[in-house]
């Protein structure tokens, strides 16, 4: 290996003169099982770049088949080199290839790849994927009808994951994976492998090294699987056929016919078998080296054409696509960065290993070499007897087998012979049973009249009815139309007949004799379900009172509608009602009753959703044959309209007429409904007689109704009736045909009425959908704005709440920052306004707040006036934070005032004063009818004071929250104001917070000079001195100032305590104190360091004498006090209280005295 590195450090020192593209070589240290050897790797790549002009060998590292290693090997030498070769192990390709992205460097890799590494795009991957090795695999075994498999592959990184993604591959082709095991490349392991995957799969899957080959073939034929019933699969990357490192020894020809190789195919095979035998001694041991060699050189012809330096990868891809790169390894096209390549399949042929099969894409192109296999043929993924050998069964098994198949089988006929019989004669005696059984006959006395009307008897009377089949017709008639039928004729009488509302027609016959056929028909009628056919329900026959019962159909009959003027109907409703008769008719031909045989427009009825039915059909039909007292002449040929020619011709019309007169009926009949006519009503004819007598004479041409030209009847129309109507009957069409070409007249549309209405249904349901959907969003959109409004008065956790209907429970918080702001002379700005200019003033103003407040986790709780409240850390809790942010809000509020401008009066600036305080409080909602969120506590209180007894353009904040300012360390800058006298507090220490560290917004000048003066104590590590000139407590300040104060607040405290006692103790006037008096009393407090605080009576009046303060210097001390104001304490109502616990109310913090007129003192 040495000598091989020696040579290509040469080489390459020899093409950097010539200025060639340096690359580096990424490769472990140590050979590992599975991988590229070094020795293979270093001889196939000095032989590439000797013939590689454009590449020279810059450095070589060590990986370590280890990510870490491997990315910071690469990381040395990035800078030194143009692109990497290498590296080989998986985790080491990942993490080299994602970062060579970011350094726009090409990754030439010569081994096999994930498919889900395409997103690496500078890596090139020369083999190609797992997945397309796994595809090729598959081919096969779809080629050779290989359903159940199994798979052993060698334990190492590469091997392993061609089983692993195999197998998937596999399992999504619905091949079954019976078994996988790994070996380890021993011979004890490989027949352990074979003996564990032998009793459940014949065709294995073998993923080994080359070299390992010869053993796991030994091991083969040790485990008898050589027999012929076994076939191995093994995928080799050599593109040699018989210089195979694993056929070194003999192996016995079954053995060897037991094995295909899966491996490139190539057409340069003389020039790798010369390479092979050349280096056999230089490259032992490794499978690869001729894809290195290729990747070199592969990539050396992409740098010749795109040329050097190129690290555009979409320039890479586009080169690589346009590159058919013919190596040792075969023909290399790419996609994207992957390699494609064409395999081919051997097997043991004649002595060698022959090429038997290509695998291009997803099919097998097979050689003219003959396949030659151990057994009959190639053999089968699952045994004949399955694989346990239980499957198949001896010949006397056989024999009596067949035996019982022939015994069941004449069985089998002899039962389904006797069945087919017993059901035959079931049928015969049901029908027979039904037939006598005239399920058809109603029960007078189940039927209940509207109108208590008797069941119609035979009319007899001298006024007959003229058309008892016409039906009565209720309610509306069509749509919006409240009109009746012709109220000159006489209706069926409609009544109830168990729960359906029928008509009840009675027959012209006085009798009707039952016969066989009548009694066929009559069941027929019952059993007759159609849409287009009226239900018959029951027939009553008894003689003197024949009568039928159909279902009501309430818009009445055809004839009825059409006669109707106040009904529209369109061209829409005719085709409908054409199409339904045919439609009724064409089921009716094809039943038993073969026609209808009085087919007229009055036996066409219509139901209450306009579909249209046939009734008075079969045994029910009536055709009175000559006219008679009940029907007159001109009745009787009217209603002959409808007869056909040839049926007019004979002398007794047959009842049930013929299908032939049925189509002529149907050709009137279409007349009428396109016309909306009578029949022949344009023709000139003086009677219905003379009608009849010409049609049934032999005319030419016949005689039939007259269409106008000018009907607006289509063309196919017209033709349609005439043909219907036809002299011979032989030419009229069926009523297939006749429907067939009304859906033609209709333009292919098979739609009817009621389709035509659930149409407009469903574009009125849509259009309606469309304004819901439309209302529903507006709706939306409103209940946002009522939400962002009630959000505005109400927390939205609270408002969520009240939402839902729940109670809001009051709730205590430990921790909160209230803010209080208000315009320090807003009276003057509102006398020199308009009532609008002072609404638009807080308008914009409260605008301007609001926009900043949203940018904190602040919450606004009310405005009254110019007055501003808001707090933090309620409802919403957040720690600590909410003395930062409501300080934040507060800067920010004074930087927006800064720039705010007072439309009406452009040269005014508004002046915002400023209070916080932090501490507990209680909140919750008061009031229901208009509930408003409401702060309960002494925090709210002392905020207020903040604000109240602050300054224009000044933050002022109390002790408490300057102390959590200090301890959330924000970086906020605060400055001592000094002790101040807060109502119902007492005195106070409070503070200016003048800004915050790294706040760049402007602020007024007031805030920015007390910055200056902060910055000054800063710079001088002195503390600032207080901003006014107020009483300032002993353990505070600590400047010549403080001190000073403290001193005198020590005295004044002191002689306070003195005089209530004086005042107990008798009632007379005190002398005025001096100057020199008040300054002795002070150096001598400072002497003794007295502490008026805890001194009892007794202790006072002896420091009193020790220090010379008689009752004279207290007298004029208190001579000018003014009268003490009640205290709100419990204490100040008792007046027994002793001296000490007086003394202590009198001086603590929150029950401090109103100030006392004090002269002037100097001290030095």
């Amino acid at each position: 290996m040495t000598t091989y590195l020696f040579l290509v450090i040469a080489l390459s020192f020899w093409k950097l003169c010539l200025g060639s593209e340096p690359v580096g070589l990424l490769i472990p240290s140590t050979n590992v099982p599975g991988l590229p050897s070094n020795a293979s790797v270093f001889g196939a790549f000095s032989q590439a770049l000797a013939n590689a002009s454009v590449l020279h060998f810059e450095v070589s590292k060590n990986t370590r088949c280890v990510e870490g290693t491997a990315l910071n090997e690469a990381f040395q030498i990035k800078d030194r080199v143009h692109s990497f070769i290498g590296p080989v192990c998986e985790k080491a390709i990942r993490s080299i290839g994602m970062m060579a992205a970011l350094w726009r460097k090409p990754v030439v890799t010569w081994t096999p790849i994930k498919a889900d590494w395409d997103s690496y795009p500078t890596l090139i991957a020369t083999l190609g994927t797992y997945e397309n090795i796994a595809q090729n695999i598959a081919t096969l075994l779809r080629c050779q009808d290989w359903r159940t498999i199994g798979i052993i592959h060698a334990n190492n990184e590469i091997h392993r994951q061609m089983a692993i993604t195999t197998k998937s591959v596999l399992q999504d082709d619905d091949v079954t994976i019976k078994r996988t095991l790994g070996t380890n490349l021993t011979g004890d392991s490989m027949k352990m492998a074979l003996s564990s995957i032998k009793p459940s799969a014949r065709i294995i899957v073998v993923f080994i090294p080359e070299m390992f080959l010869e053993t796991f073939l030994t091991e083969v034929t040790s485990e008898s699987m050589n027999d012929g019933s076994y076939m191995f699969i093994h995928w080799k990357f050599s593109p040699a056929l018989n210089q195979s490192t694993g056929l070194n020894t003999p192996h016995p020809k079954n053995t060897l016919q037991s094995l295909l190789q899966i491996g490139p195919f190539t057409t340069t095979q003389t020039l790798y078998d010369k390479f092979i035998n050349t280096n056999s001694n230089s490259l032992p041991g490794s499978e690869f080296y001729a894809y290195l060699y290729d990747a070199v050189m592969l990539y050396s012809e992409y740098v010749g054409y795109a040329g050097p330096s190129n690290t555009d990868m979409s320039q890479i891809q586009t080169h690589l696509k346009k590159i058919n790169y013919t190596g040792w390894t075969g023909l290399i096209r790419f996609n994207h960065s992957n390699a494609i390549r064409t395999y081919r399949v051997s097997h043991y042929q004649q002595g060698n290993f022959s090429v038997v099969y290509h695998l291009l894409s997803d099919q097998c192109v097979g050689t003219q070499t003959p396949m030659e296999w151990t057994g009959t043929g190639p053999p089968k993924d699952t045994p004949v007897c399955g694989f346990s050998g239980n499957s198949c069964k001896s010949d006397d098994d056989d024999r009596e087998r067949g035996a019982i198949i022939a015994g069941a089988c004449v069985g089998g006929l002899i039962s389904v012979a006797a069945f087919i019989l017993a059901v035959i004669l079931y049928r015969k005696m049901r029908f027979e049973k039904e037939l006598m059984g005239m399920l058809w006959k109603v029960n007078e006395n189940e039927i209940k009249l509207r109108n208590k009307q008797p069941v119609p008897k035979q009319q007899t009377g001298p006024h007959p009815t003229k058309k008892l089949v016409r039906m009565e017709t209720r309610g509306t008639l069509g749509f919006g139309s409240s009109c009746s039928l012709d109220k000159n004729f006489l209706f069926a009488p409609i009544g109830n007949y168990k729960g359906s509302v029928v008509a009840v027609k009675s027959l012209q016959r006085r009798s009707i004799r039952l016969t066989r056929d009548v009694l066929r028909d009559l069941k027929t009628l019952r059993e007759l379900h159609h849409d287009n056919l009226n239900q018959f329900v029951g027939a009553n026959l008894e003689p003197e009172n024949c009568y039928v019962l159909t279902l009501y159909c309430p818009k009445g009959s055809l004839q009825d509608i059409l006669e109707n003027d106040d009904i529209k109907l369109d061209w829409m409703f005719k085709m409908s009602f054409a199409l339904d008769l045919a439609r009724g008719m064409e089921f009716l031909h094809k039943s038993s009753l073969k026609s209808h045989g009085n087919l007229k427009s009055s036996n066409c009825v219509i139901d209450s959703r306009w579909v249209l039915k046939l009734t008075d059909y079969g045994a029910i039909t009536t055709h009175p044959e000559e006219p008679t007292q009940e029907i007159g002449e001109h009745e009787f040929y009217t209603g002959l309209f409808w007869t056909s020619p040839e049926l007019l011709r004979l002398q007794k019309i047959p009842r049930k007429g013929t299908q032939k007169g049925d189509v002529y009926s149907f050709g009137i009949i279409l007349q009428e409904i396109f016309l909306r006519t009578t029949p022949y009503y344009f023709n000139v004819v003086s009677s219905p007689k003379e009608i009849i007598l010409r049609v049934r004479n032999h005319e030419v041409p016949p005689f039939r109704p007259h269409i106008p030209e000018d009907s607006n009847v289509p063309d196919k129309a017209v033709f349609l009736m005439r043909c219907c109507w036809h002299e011979h009957s032989e030419s009229r069409p069926d009523f297939h045909g006749i429907r067939k070409r009304l859906i033609d007249i209709n333009n292919g549309r098979k739609i009817n009425i009621m389709d035509n209405m659930i149409q407009m249904l469903e574009a009125y349901s849509n259009n309606l959908e469309q304004l819901v959907s439309d209302r529903t969003e507006e709706l939306a959109l409103e209940k946002q704005k009522t939400d962002r409004l009630l959000y505005n008065m109400l927390p939205p956790l609270v408002a969520e709440q009240l939402k839902r209907g729940e109670s809001v429970q009051p709730e205590c918080y430990d921790e909160v920052s209230i803010f209080f702001s208000d315009i320090v002379g807003f009276t003057t700005i509102a006398n020199q306004s308009e009532p609008l200019q002072v609404v638009d003033l807080l308008n914009d103003l409260y605008t301007t707040f609001d926009e900043i407040i949203a940018r904190h986790d602040v919450y606004k709780v009310e405005t009254i006036g110019d007055a501003y409240m808001c707090v933090s850390g309620l409802p919403r809790r957040n720690g600590k934070k909410h003395a930062g942010e409501i300080a934040n809000m507060a800067l920010d509020l004074l930087n927006g005032v800064t720039n705010f401008k007072i439309r009406h009066l452009p040269g005014s600036k508004l002046q915002l004063r400023i209070g916080l305080h932090t501490g507990g409080c209680a909140a919750g909602v008061v009031g229901t009818a208009m509930p408003r969120y409401c702060l309960f506590g002494d925090t709210v209180n002392m905020a207020s004071r903040m604000e109240s007894t602050g300054k224009a353009l000044h933050i002022h904040i109390s002790a408490a929250m300057n102390s959590a300012l200090k301890e959330l360390g924000w970086g906020f800058m605060t400055i001592e104001r000094g002790i101040i006298d807060v109502k119902g507090k007492g005195l106070q220490k409070t503070y200016w917070m003048i800004g915050k560290t790294g706040y760049k917004k402007p602020l007024p000048q007031t805030m920015l000079s007390l910055q200056e003066k902060w910055r000054q104590s800063q710079d001088t590590g002195r503390p600032c001195s207080p901003t006014e000139s107020h009483i300032s407590d002993r353990d505070h300040s600590d400047s010549m100032y403080g001190r000073a104060f403290r001193k005198t607040s020590i005295a004044i405290n002191f002689l306070h305590s003195l005089s209530r006692d004086a005042q107990s103790a008798d009632s007379r006037s005190v002398s005025e104190l001096s100057v020199q008096d008040l300054h002795l009393s002070c150096e001598s407090l400072k002497d003794k360091k007295l502490s008026p605080v805890t001194l009892s009576p007794v202790q006072r009046s002896q420091s009193m004498r020790e220090n010379n303060l008689t009752r004279p210097v207290i007298n004029n001390l208190t001579k000018n006090r003014k009268p003490r104001t009640e205290l709100k304490s419990k204490s100040s109502t008792d007046s027994s209280s002793d001296e000490s616990k007086d003394s202590e109310q009198s001086i603590s913090s929150k029950e401090a005295p109103k100030k006392f007129s004090i002269p002037k003192i100097e001290i030095s």
